[in-house]
């Protein structure tokens, strides 16, 4: 178990923890935590849990390699992920409007004989 690992920047290791034995080699895997936080272009803080499994003959150069991999890769979902804004309250509110009126609108083409809605139904 490797007791010094390279982390990236803005993380929080967890820890390393022996999780079970490689048959095939006979030594241990080991799990390496680490919590990584990334802010999206619109300062909202987003967290991720990463765990690492490594066998225990892993070089420490190689199980670091593959924590920056993780990390690369987290980085970059939060980039193309988070393009958008989320909607305010009055945008959530117009949406839900115009969701219940299209659910409307589809109830009453299902009710009609022909499935089509060209004319002015009676309340």
């Amino acid at each position: 178990m490797i007791n010094e690992l390279w982390t990236p920047q803005g993380s929080v290791p967890l820890g390393a923890a022996p999780v079970g034995h490689n048959a095939e080699t006979g030594n241990g895997i080991v799990k390496y935590s680490v919590l990584l936080k990334a802010k999206d272009k619109f300062g909202v803080e987003h967290k991720q849990r990463i765990d690492i499994l490594a066998d225990e003959a892993d070089s420490q150069a190689h199980v670091e390699d593959m924590m920056a991999q993780a990390a690369e890769t987290f980085l970059e979902e939060v980039k193309t992920k988070h393009q958008k804004r989320a909607p305010t309250q009055e945008e959530r509110k117009e949406i839900g409007k115009a969701l219940n009126d299209f659910r409307s609108y589809a109830l009453r083409r299902r009710e009609s004989t022909n499935r089509k809605i060209y004319y002015q139904v009676r309340k």
